[in-house]
């Protein structure tokens, strides 16, 4: 086996595992171990995904336009970040988050989805997503 038909083999075997480990982890409550992590950009993702889908603006937990702008920002800032690591997080990225979102997508168009875990998650990822941000402008504003 070659060189890149080896690399195009892992990145695909990856691919797989983590649209199939965010796929099989989307409908579940969030615990208190996944609030206690930072946020990832596959967790924005699928936030955004959620909040999009699964919009009715009469419950409390629902999205505002304003914060899944602020998913968005987060997404971009941080797939960004992740590409100009290496030509590999490139190459992986224009793979792995077009599929998740997709995954989501799928998920999320049926309604059943789209209960009060799922609002909730996506409500939780947006803290997180807060979180990072700011922990990220200290770091900034400590550098400067």
């Amino acid at each position: 086996m070659t060189t890149t038909r080896a690399i195009r083999a892992s990145l695909s075997m990856l691919a797989i595992s983590l649209a199939a480990t965010a796929a099989s982890a989307a409908p579940t409550a969030p615990s208190a171990q996944s609030a206690a992590m930072p946020a990832s950009i596959g967790g924005a993702i699928a936030a955004r995904i959620i909040a999009v889908k699964c919009n009715r603006p009469m419950t409390a937990t629902a999205l505002t336009q304003a914060e899944i702008a602020e998913l968005d920002t987060f997404i971009d800032e941080r797939q960004t970040a992740f590409m100009m690591e290496s030509k590999a997080n490139q190459r992986l990225s224009v793979v792995i988050f077009p599929q998740l979102a997709r995954d989501y997508n799928q998920i999320y168009s049926n309604p059943d989805a789209c209960d009060a875990a799922a609002r909730d998650m996506a409500k939780s990822t947006l803290e997180r997503v807060r979180a990072v941000q700011s922990e990220l402008k200290q770091r900034a504003d400590v550098r400067q």
